[in-house]
């Protein structure tokens, strides 16, 4: 017997309680039983709950969690309690019938056995095999390769390491997806869907001057990567600045929390607020503060050092991907992808790309949330300052759109004086938090126009709203219009 839990919005549960026997299968559906006489028809159901529950738009999800435990998941689902995700627990036992049934499975949760992984323990090697994220709870085996967090995690740990395991995954997708759209354009270059992959060492940035914490550092890394060492935090911001680094390492919380500070200050910053920055440290009540300032992660020194390249190359990772989205748009231009004015990509290709990501949501039982922005007294600029003047306008807003953005969201131009900008597995309470720097920067801007003195207002208006089932694009965007931007 296994118990399948879906963690719905607003901390409400739907259980599907999955009994096996030898002779019969059955699923309980709150008070409907449900018997099959052959596991075939019983593994179709189960597979089927998920997109049921979207299709009576009873909850879409952010991510496909399998928790596989031989003990209580409690400490892990009570932490991602009303996060959004659809979290399947199973026992070691079970868990590879619960994968041949559902191959949708975003990540895997692993909590070690309390004696350790031992040699019949093959789980890992089995979700690696099926090339499945895995997030290890506790004792990890595999440092170098699997990611983890100790047993005593804090709530903002394991969901900031969960998110940025799925963020990578859905940056993937879009990346194959997106390459699909411009190939109907006739692009056929063949390893658009792969990341470059680079021989060169990476370059990170050590900011502080705690002796021991560097030393050890530099034992897990110096071979790996290249690494320049900042002993002053008022001159980090320089030094990213006029350097080429692909992530920040704290050492430690700095005097009076001066590196927490700094953190605040990259997030804010409009050239470096997607740098992953990493602390190092050594109180473990430090860890929530280093989030709450904007940490990417967190590792514990001593004990958690042999992580420190594993998830450091996580979040590179995504940069790189992020690049890849930005190379595969820029060695598209010479196709009819892109808006000649705007530089985003065209509506033809928005119609498109929508469509694919639409359906692939809708199938998949995800979230999708849609913001459009509009120009509202575009045709006062025009009949005020001219046409050029107007087009200067939305060049200039579609460079901030394309620059603030999120690296797997996707954005474009949709009509004369509207952009749209998708984000995908994103619920719309999430993209409300993802795009207040937009809404911020687009609304509070004062426009320079050649030839013109005095700069020119835009007014502003963004919509937002998240896809129901069997909504059309056009449905989405119209609907967030008219209800405006807020969660």
């Amino acid at each position: 017997m296994g118990v399948v839990t879906i963690n719905l919005q607003s901390g409400f549960f739907f259980y599907l309680l999955v009994i096996y026997t030898n002779t019969e299968k059955c699923l309980i559906f709150k008070n409907i039983s449900i018997f099959f006489s052959q596991e075939y028809y019983f593994k179709t159901y189960l597979l089927k709950i998920q997109k049921f529950l979207f299709e009576m738009d009873i909850m879409p999800v952010s991510a496909n969690i399998l928790v596989l435990s031989d003990g209580s998941t409690a400490k892990v689902t009570d932490s991602l309690n009303g996060s959004g995700y659809a979290l399947t627990s199973s026992t070691y036992d079970e868990f590879q019938s619960i994968l041949e049934a559902n191959a949708m499975f975003d990540l895997a949760i692993v909590i070690a056995p309390s004696g350790g992984f031992d040699e019949k323990n093959n789980s890992l090697d089995i979700l690696s095999d099926k090339n499945l994220p895995i997030l290890v709870v506790g004792d990890n085996p595999n440092p170098s390769e699997i990611q983890s967090v100790p047993e005593n995690f804090c709530d903002l740990e394991i969901k900031r390491r969960i998110q940025s395991l799925i963020r990578l995954q859905i940056m993937k997708q879009e990346l194959a997806r997106r390459s699909a759209t411009i190939s109907l354009y006739g692009f056929t270059e063949k390893d658009l869907s792969q990341i470059p992959t680079s021989e060169e060492k990476k370059n990170i940035l050590l900011v502080g001057s705690h002796s021991e914490i560097l030393g050890d550092i530099l034992l897990q890394l110096e071979r790996r990567c290249k690494v320049d060492v900042c002993r002053v935090a008022d001159n980090a911001v320089d030094e990213l600045r006029s350097g080429s680094f692909d992530a920040v390492l704290m050492l430690g919380a700095g005097q009076g929390d001066v590196h927490f500070r700094l953190c605040t200050d990259l997030r804010t910053d409009s050239r470096l607020f997607n740098m992953p920055v990493l602390f190092v440290l050594e109180n473990e009540s430090n860890r929530e503060a280093a989030y709450i300032h904007g940490a990417s992660d967190i590792i514990m020194h001593p004990t958690e050092m042999t992580n420190l390249y594993t998830r450091t190359s996580l979040h590179i990772q995504q940069s790189e991907y992020r690049f890849s989205l930005q190379k595969l748009f820029k060695e598209s231009k010479p196709l009819p992808v892109t808006d000649g004015l705007t530089s985003l990509y065209s509506f033809g290709f928005v119609q498109a790309h929508m469509a694919k990501l639409i359906d692939d949501h809708q199938e998949q039982g995800k979230h999708l949330s849609i913001a459009s922005i509009t120009v509202n007294n575009m045709e006062e600029i025009n009949s005020e300052y001219g046409y050029p003047a107007g087009d200067q306008v939305l060049r200039q807003i579609g460079t901030i759109i394309s620059y603030m953005v999120r690296g797997e969201d996707f954005c474009g131009r949709y009509k004369g004086n509207q952009f749209v900008v998708a984000l995908p597995s994103t619920c719309k309470e999430e993209a409300f938090i993802a795009l207040k720097r937009v809404y911020g920067v687009t609304r509070n801007t004062e426009f320079a126009i050649a030839a013109i003195a005095k700069p020119v207002t835009a007014i502003i208006n963004m919509g937002l709203d998240e896809m129901a089932s069997g909504d059309s694009f056009d449905d989405i965007v119209i609907r967030g219009s008219k209800r405006g931007f807020s969660n």
